[in-house]
């Protein structure tokens, strides 16, 4: 598209004419042609001593001008093949060589379907693997006066002058009273039910089963505790005098608040009345930091940590 020629530029071009050929000869040039319009839209110059007249049309076109210009129409060898035409020119390649596809001799077989089953991810239990029966033993063991002679205390009593009826011994743990296992099914430690599973298979493996005895509950005991499923569970009832009681809760700390069923301070302020009044002890396995243990809970009867910095000492230091 050429670029659009003003009446100015044209004006300029003739004031450096001298002769009336030149003049016509710049006219040309510029593609003005005597007496019509430009094909770029604009008028002719406007008559002079050595100009001719320029129609009337041509001024009203000056005074009025009409829309920009359009670019002028492409050529026929400028616009753009069609892709069929250009695929069409370009050369065929040959193969070089055809092979042929062999069927293998033995037949492929498929892949085995997906299935909806998940395989079971390895289970990291809350308690180190090799500090978990000396942890166990520790919590479930009752001190009892069997072992050997307390010679300080014997002294005493001689000192003393009050008679000897029966030698003093120092105590040593003994399991042989059993335990009872409160295991708590509340929403707060649905997240440990795997965990309390394989624990209650330690404790089993540790103290022996004929001596474990288990209860499930959910909120707290008085509510109902049964060995089985939650209609088949009846009111709590302490165990034999002598043996401890090991609750597996988080004592209401987890859980949704506006929970009903979830047990509040003066819930197992009740329920360590009853243990304590059968002549048992109580102690709890808690699977949240003591950072989070409330001043009520810690002083009400002893908890340990249920988590994989607890050692067999740590645990005897928490308990009695």
């Amino acid at each position: 598209m050429r670029s659009q020629i003003w009446v100015g530029d044209v004006v300029r071009a003739l004031e450096t004419a001298r002769t009336d050929g030149e003049r016509a000869r710049v006219l040309e040039m510029l593609g003005f042609v005597p007496g019509a319009v430009p094909a770029t839209g604009h008028v002719a110059l406007p008559a002079g001593p050595d100009r001719p007249r320029a129609p009337l049309e041509s001024v009203r076109r000056e005074r009025h001008p009409g829309p920009a210009p359009q670019p002028l129409p492409s050529t026929a060898a400028e616009e753009e093949r069609p892709d069929s035409d250009v695929t069409a020119e370009l050369p065929l390649l040959r193969p070089a060589r055809v092979e042929a596809v062999h069927t293998p001799r033995e037949p492929v077989e498929p892949l085995a379907r997906p299935t909806a089953g998940r395989a079971p991810l390895p289970h990291l239990p809350l308690f180190a693997p090799g500090w978990t029966s000396a942890i166990l033993r520790a919590m479930v063991s009752r001190r009892v006066p069997e072992g050997a002679v307390d010679i300080p205390a014997l002294i005493d009593t001689l000192a003393h002058g009050r008679p000897v009826g029966r030698l003093p011994r120092l105590p040593v743990p003994t399991m042989r009273y059993g335990v009872q296992v409160l295991v708590d099914r509340g929403p707060g430690m649905q997240p440990f039910r795997r965990d309390q599973n394989e624990l209650l298979e330690r404790i089993r493996a540790v103290v022996g089963s004929s001596l474990v005895e288990v209860g499930y509950f959910s909120g707290t005991p008085q509510r109902g505790t049964g060995p089985g499923a939650r209609w088949t569970r009846t009111a709590y009832v302490p165990p034999e005098s002598g043996r401890p009681v090991l609750l597996l809760s988080d004592l209401g700390l987890g859980g949704p608040p506006e929970d009903p069923q979830r047990g509040g301070r003066q819930d197992w302020e009740h329920f360590v009345g009853l243990v304590t009044r059968a002549g048992c002890g109580v102690v709890a396995l808690s699977p949240y930091p003591p950072r989070r243990w409330p001043r009520w809970m810690t002083c009400l009867l002893p908890l340990v940590s249920w988590d994989r910095t607890t050692t067999a000492s740590r645990a005897s230091v928490r308990l009695p």
